[in-house]
């Protein structure tokens, strides 16, 4: 019991949690998610400002909130992680050195979530321009898509991160963008099982402006992210997370069975969704995906 009481009323904790630095790495990111919005601001081809004040977009403010969200995940796996800070072999917490790798990797983070939007917009969403949806049609969907498609590609960025912490720079930044594409790819295969398996068509849903359709796919999206990033934190191996990346979609697949058969009984989910446009039950949907993901990460 003493123990107990001497750790919890232990005063040397306040000093760490008082330490200037930490202030000075908080202004740090700070700025490196200003650069990112004034990057993303600057390769849209709409005026964020205009749509987020103006025009009250709530589109384009879903998709955004997914780009910041994404690129805060990726900056607090820089702080976080012993090897992100490795710029030329050796480890260092050198307070300089943590601020250049954290800019240095923000930067990076900003590049690969702009390239995932590109990617986003020419494969999971390819029959439709989405531009036009978030901009001339606020189609709220199409900006969850996005959204989740941001977070779950940062989560991925941040395992690959915390990889191996002898790497050298060059050699974490291989295995990022490594990772990065093939998590790119993955999020296209399952697009391509989760339409499959759906009773709609998912991409006529979300252009007709059906907000469900777009929460459930985006939130599980996120799901997949987790899912990868989590083998990706503890496992080098390709053909291992190939097969990681089966067990996960089959896994995702089934819950979305189940949240149709035990949550919703009664009534078909993808009838919620397509006919009754109940974004209240993709919510379930995307929630069950990830509460799983979460679960299935912590059997590893």
């Amino acid at each position: 019991m003493r123990e107990y009481i001497q750790t919890w009323f232990d005063t040397s904790v306040l000093w760490e949690l008082l330490d200037p630095d930490a202030a000075v790495y908080l202004l740090a990111a700070v700025v490196v998610l200003y650069i990112g919005k004034l990057v993303n601001d600057r390769l849209s081809p709409y005026s964020l400002n205009k749509e987020l004040t103006e025009h009250d977009n709530k589109a384009v403010a879903l998709s955004f909130s997914g780009y910041l969200l994404g690129l805060a995940f990726i900056l607090s796996g820089v702080l976080g992680s012993e090897s992100s800070v490795r710029i030329t072999g050796h480890a260092t917490r050198d307070l300089l050195a943590d601020i250049g790798s954290t800019i240095l990797w923000g930067g990076i983070g900003i590049a690969l979530l702009l390239v995932a939007r590109f990617l986003n917009d020419k494969t999971l969403l390819r029959r439709f321009d989405n531009t036009k949806e978030l901009v001339v049609d606020r189609n709220v969907g199409t900006g969850a898509v996005q959204a989740g498609a941001y977070i779950g590609s940062a989560l991925i960025v941040v395992g690959a991160m915390a990889g191996d912490g002898e790497s050298t720079f060059l050699g974490g930044l291989m295995a990022t963008l490594v990772y990065f594409f093939l998590g790119q790819l993955s999020f296209v295969a399952f697009g391509i099982l989760y339409q499959w398996v759906s009773r709609f068509d998912l991409h006529h849903e979300i252009e007709q402006d059906c907000v469900a359709a777009g929460v459930a796919f985006g939130m599980t999206l996120a799901a997949i992210g987790i899912l990868l990033s989590g083998y990706i934190m503890k496992f080098d191996s390709l053909v291992g997370l190939a097969l990681w990346f089966f067990i996960s979609a089959f896994s995702l697949v089934t819950v979305r069975y189940l949240v149709d058969k035990l949550i919703l009984p009664g009534k078909l989910l993808d009838e919620e969704i397509s006919v009754d446009r109940n974004w209240g039950a993709a919510l379930l949907e995307g929630s069950a995906c990830i509460g799983i993901a979460f679960i299935l990460n912590a059997s590893l």
